[in-house]
């Protein structure tokens, strides 16, 4: 309610989600909670450039994670029924995060057309391929979706790799525990790199910076 309060006054989507995500909503729950977030290659990030950033998911924290370092407001891409939910689904129309319609083959494709030219126009997404947090602490094969946006829209990708979520809070728990979050991102993937390779590849270049990133020692 704060947040759509806030956008009929500045009328500005990334600016408020950044502001609600960086500097009200997760300082609060880090606080409350012992959480603390480290990171990694925030000199990477440029917000004149839009982008998918793709991360790994293990825990609902990635989520608390990224909205805290985070010097851009990032939208999400989410099935069309999100935006019918009572008062979140208004925000998350009202703010411009992206809907896709996953039921319709042909209604996907013609979604995703229509996301990639909301993000070449300026909005950057944040996206967690592998569809569902692991229970495991393994990464599963990263899904094709936001790949397929990269493509058609030859739009650059950034991998992050999220460390300690789990640890803090694991899928399928609702108890927080104090901990460190580290968050480590990787230099950006142009298009240009990608533009004979199939969404499948895309996605699997993707998953392997990421891999990569989580082997990266751990932040000072």
């Amino acid at each position: 309610i704060s947040g759509m309060l806030m956008m009929l006054m500045l009328w500005n989507g990334s600016l408020v989600h950044l502001i609600q995500g960086k500097y009200i909503w997760s300082p609060m729950i880090c606080l409350i909670t012992g959480v603390r977030i480290k990171v990694k290659g925030l000199e990477g990030i440029d917000g004149r450039k839009p982008g998918i950033y793709v991360a790994n998911h293990a825990s609902h924290l990635d989520i608390l994670a990224i909205s805290r370092i985070m010097p851009i407001g990032l939208f999400y891409i989410g099935k069309k029924e999100l935006a019918y939910y009572p008062i979140m689904g208004q925000y998350m129309k009202l703010i411009g995060h992206i809907f896709v319609d996953r039921k319709n083959r042909e209604r996907a494709m013609e979604s995703m057309r229509m996301a990639a030219e909301k993000i070449k126009n300026g909005k950057s997404i944040i996206s967690y391929p592998e569809g569902t947090r692991s229970k495991t602490g393994e990464m599963s094969v990263f899904k094709r979706g936001s790949f397929i946006i990269a493509k058609e829209g030859k739009i650059d990708v950034v991998p992050i790799a999220i460390r300690g979520s789990r640890s803090a809070l694991p899928s399928g728990s609702y108890s927080i525990r104090p901990g460190i979050i580290e968050v480590i991102i990787g230099e950006r993937i142009s298009s240009d790199m990608y533009t004979h390779l199939s969404a499948e590849e895309i996605a699997s270049l993707a998953q392997e910076r990421v891999r990569n990133l989580m082997l990266q020692p751990t932040i000072k």
